[in-house]
């Protein structure tokens, strides 16, 4: 009797949750990616399909080189510029024409008075090791004016360096297995961590939940969330800045081999701009104030890039700006930019690129 009532209870707030207060669903989509060679894993070329990352549901679509495009394909464009980066720049929390590559391929060509193609290269989970591979393949394709490298500060600082990644499927789920040892750790690996890929993709009342209680979450160990290690005092003296600037440097340097001028922006976490995020990051994971310094990565990586003349671009304090006006920047279910942080991330980055595609470096 006390399972049926608690299963009808249950069954009665996912109804009334799918009708008062209905979540967004996330959908795991291996039909997106693909492992491949080298790069370790991309886009399918020409999907056309939608996707649900837990904000909305967007249009998706990719060209024939499987970089994402807009409802109108692929553009040809007078000028073109290479965008690179991660789950940033392949922005599916928001359709095309609302992501920074959308904005900035219709608010170039309207302020230059020529198309300009944007190449999104954004791929999720990629870093700047995979980064400097698609600078090279674009490269070798077709000529560019302009190349712009978002370099995201939570988990883009680098500890070792590759040529090659292995081939791997992006969005492998997780499966119900036997625990094979009965450790916190192995539990959450063989039973939780299934159930959850099991009840994002179909409960709302799951989502809803989950959102409500992400600090009790952190604190056991639930969430995809981390603590970001950039932001740790101790980890000032690690080699991952000077590791991810010499990266940064070759990529400067394979593209000015081309002649194609870089920009490398520097990409805030939501915790570094929201405050009741950061209180939300020390509550959950039990962190002491005194040991972390939310302005470190930018801090640190400039002054690494520096010696390398490498023309960046900090968006940490335009965006804190930004949020005091009220704007909400990032997803509150997915951690990416909002379609209002889009916009503001392409108002900062759309002068600089206007520059150097007028004067060519």
């Amino acid at each position: 009797m006390l399972g049926v009532s608690l299963g009808l209870s249950l069954a009665v707030a996912e109804i009334a949750v799918r009708l008062v207060a209905p979540q967004q669903l996330i959908v795991a989509r291996p039909d997106i990616w693909q492992a491949v060679d080298t790069l370790g894993w991309m886009h399918r070329p020409n999907v056309n399909t939608t996707i649900n990352t837990g904000e909305r549901t967007v249009p998706f679509r990719t060209d024939v080189d499987g970089l994402r495009v807009g409802a109108k394909g692929r553009i040809a464009g007078t000028k073109r510029v290479m965008l690179i980066g991660d789950s940033f720049v392949a922005a599916m929390q928001v359709p095309y024409e609302q992501s920074i590559a959308g904005l900035l391929e219709q608010r170039l060509s309207e302020r230059l008075g020529v198309p300009v193609a944007i190449r999104n290269a954004g791929v999720n989970g990629y870093s700047p090791s995979q980064y400097l591979m698609w600078v090279r393949r674009l490269a070798e394709r077709e000529p560019f004016d302009a190349a712009v490298v978002l370099l995201y500060l939570g988990n883009d600082l680098l500890d070792w360096r590759t040529e090659r990644q292995e081939p791997f499927q992006q969005t492998a789920l997780r499966t119900f297995h036997w625990p094979a040892r009965l450790t916190w750790s192995e539990i959450v690996s063989s039973l939780l961590y299934p159930l959850n890929d099991f009840l994002k993709q179909r409960s709302h009342l799951f989502v809803l939940a989950k959102n409500q209680a992400r600090t009790l979450l952190m604190r056991l160990g639930l969430t995809y969330l981390y603590v970001p290690e950039e932001i740790l005092r101790e980890n000032a003296g690690k080699p991952r800045w000077q590791l991810t600037a010499d990266v940064c440097r070759d990529i400067a340097a394979t593209a000015a081999a081309r002649h194609i001028p870089v920009l490398f922006v520097l990409v805030p976490g939501n915790y570094q701009v929201e405050p009741v995020v950061f209180q939300q990051y020390l509550q959950g994971f039990d962190i002491d104030p005194a040991t972390v310094d939310l302005e470190q990565p930018n801090r640190l990586l400039g002054a690494t890039l520096a010696p390398y003349r490498l023309r960046t671009l900090d968006l940490l304090d335009t965006l804190r700006v930004e949020q005091r006006k009220g704007k909400r920047l990032y997803g509150r279910v997915d951690v990416h930019f909002s379609p209002e942080g889009n916009d503001a991330v392409e108002r900062i980055l759309e002068p600089t690129i206007v520059e150097m595609l007028r004067t060519g470096h």
